[in-house]
């Protein structure tokens, strides 16, 4: 029972809220024009799904990795304002580089 239980919820919900996040987060991102660019060129579907999926896993396999290494460690707060700096800090970055093009 407790079996089932950890793999009925733990691990098919993660599975799935995973899935569900990710796939949000990725919608019109550069990933995806880029994915739209390799079909359109080489007009092999499979091969591009394939492709672009193997090289999602070998990007976050590590990011998955490290973060269960660090889970114990980094309270989740912190965790979210490293990220709210990143994306500032990215954010200024863009802004700057568009101002200073035009």
């Amino acid at each position: 029972m407790v079996l089932v239980s950890f793999l009925g919820v733990f691990v098919v919900g993660a599975f799935f809220l995973s899935t569900g996040i990710v796939s949000l987060a990725e919608i019109g991102d550069k990933t995806q024009i880029a994915t739209v660019a390799l079909v359109a060129e080489y007009q092999q579907y499979w091969a591009v799904v394939l492709g672009t999926t193997l090289g999602m896993m070998v990007v976050n396999a590590p990011t998955v990795f490290v973060g269960d290494k660090l889970s114990g460690r980094l309270s989740l707060a912190w965790v979210h304002r490293a990220s709210a700096a990143i994306f500032l800090v990215l954010a200024i970055v863009a802004i700057s580089r568009a101002l200073s093009m035009g």
